[in-house]
């Protein structure tokens, strides 16, 4: 007699073109590694008297279909799940131009570094416009520069983003454009005084219309996607067929080791069950290439913070199920609510940067990423994100560690709260 296996499940999955819905075709497989999607419905007891001890006929209960679903973050796959957790994504074909100033040495005082046509000065005295104070350190100095640049509102310099190499003695520069556009962004620097800068080039360079795929999802949509989603037990055979299914939260976190998985909360309106399977041809597998969790970074302003022991994003829909009246018993649709948006950073205190940006209450621009290559990326951007105050809890001879749960809100410039940022090769999810 065969016996179900979770090694020989089959979970295959294709978004409806209406709620509760089950397309006709579309589907294709999706590596899970645990998921507790299917309907439950309990029984009441009776309360009826007059009968003696032994208890009457059960009365049946609604039917509720909701259960935590655990997914790889990989490079093709995981888009699936993103857009049934934040609706549809806007997908652009490209690639953005590139390019660093790179510092063998701290900058002389009045070295000039000039980005697309505009003087940056660096100065040892207390900065005006168009000057960046340099540093204890040529970290601090860089540090000091990537914040200037990225809150330019200069026409020119604000068509780009900044990030501090991870040594903290460069800056590498990513135009906002994909496509060509950006190869004529332009970088020079002085003689004298010394900036003691190498230039990656005199323009930035590789901005091509092909060569990948950037698929935006942004959290908040009025609107979300519903998908159905079967899961098959071959063995016995048993498949069942969920539809109206939706995603409410969503949990990843990043640390030093292990296997990057993301835990996401599901919630469907009901399950049809089979001894065959029901999502009849499936799509061709999309390859399986997992990030992994040392090739992630945190960066706040563009500069990767350190000391992360691990962080948490946390990202919750608030759908709110209709739990209307029916016959069927189940539920007649689920409407995203209030968005929530945090990330719990757990950090070696060994700096007061974060506890000072708690302290004044100073919003922050933060990335969590994982990256194979230039090419191959997942990025989860918030514009505008609070640190609240916390204590510093001393528990031993061990090293000290604080934690802190901040919170991302809308940014009012930009008006969004998250997003996550996907390139690869695949042409639309």
């Amino acid at each position: 007699m065969a016996r179900a296996r979770g090694a020989n499940i089959v979970v295959a999955a294709a978004m409806a073109a209406s709620y509760g819905a089950v397309p006709a075709s579309g589907f294709r497989r999706y590596p899970v590694v645990s998921i507790g999607l299917g309907e439950e419905q309990g029984l009441i007891a009776s309360d009826t008297l007059g009968n003696g001890r032994d208890p009457q006929e059960a009365g049946d209960d609604v039917v509720n279909n909701e259960g935590p679903l655990v997914t790889p973050v990989d490079l093709r796959n995981f888009g699936f799940w993103l857009r049934l957790l934040f609706g549809n994504p806007v997908t652009t074909a490209g690639i953005a131009a590139t390019g660093a100033v790179t510092f063998s040495a701290q900058p002389a005082n009045n070295a000039v570094v000039t980005f697309n046509g505009t003087d940056v000065t660096f100065v040892t005295a207390s900065p005006s416009a168009g000057q960046v104070q340099i540093g204890a350190t040529l970290a601090d100095t860089v540090a000091a520069l990537v914040a200037f640049l990225n809150a330019s509102t200069d026409t020119s310099i604000d068509d780009a983003t900044y990030a501090a190499n991870l040594a903290g003695t460069a800056v590498e520069i990513v135009h906002d454009t994909l496509g060509t556009a950006g190869n004529s962004f332009t970088l020079a620097k002085g003689t004298t005084p010394a900036p003691n800068a190498t230039l990656s080039g005199a323009t930035l360079t590789g901005g091509a219309a092909t060569g990948a795929y950037n698929h935006v999802f942004t959290a908040g949509q009025l609107v979300h996607p519903d998908a159905a989603v079967e899961v098959g037990m071959p063995d016995v055979p048993h498949y069942g067929m969920n539809y109206g299914v939706m995603g409410n939260t969503l949990s990843i976190q990043a640390q030093r080791s292990g296997l990057l998985n993301a835990n996401i909360d599901l919630i469907a309106q009901g399950e049809m069950t089979a001894a065959s399977a029901m999502s009849g041809t499936l799509a061709t597998d999309y390859v399986l290439e997992r990030f992994s969790q040392f090739a992630g970074v945190i960066e706040i302003g563009g500069v990767p913070v350190g000391k992360v022991q691990s962080a948490t994003l946390r990202v919750n829909n608030g759908l709110d199920k209709d739990e209307s009246i029916r016959p069927d018993g189940r539920i007649a649709g689920a409407d995203p609510a209030g968005l929530t948006v945090g990330l719990d950073l757990v950090v070696r205190f060994a700096d007061r940067a974060l506890f000072d940006l708690a302290t004044n209450k100073t919003p922050v621009r933060l990335r969590m990423g994982w990256q194979i290559s230039a090419l191959k990326r997942l990025d989860f951007v918030m514009d505008r994100v609070r640190l609240p105050r916390v204590k510093v809890p001393v528990d031993g001879p061990n090293g000290i560690r604080a934690t802190f749960p901040c919170q991302a809100t809308e940014d009012p410039t930009t008006g969004r709260t998250l997003r996550a940022i996907l390139v690869n090769d695949v042409a639309s999810y």
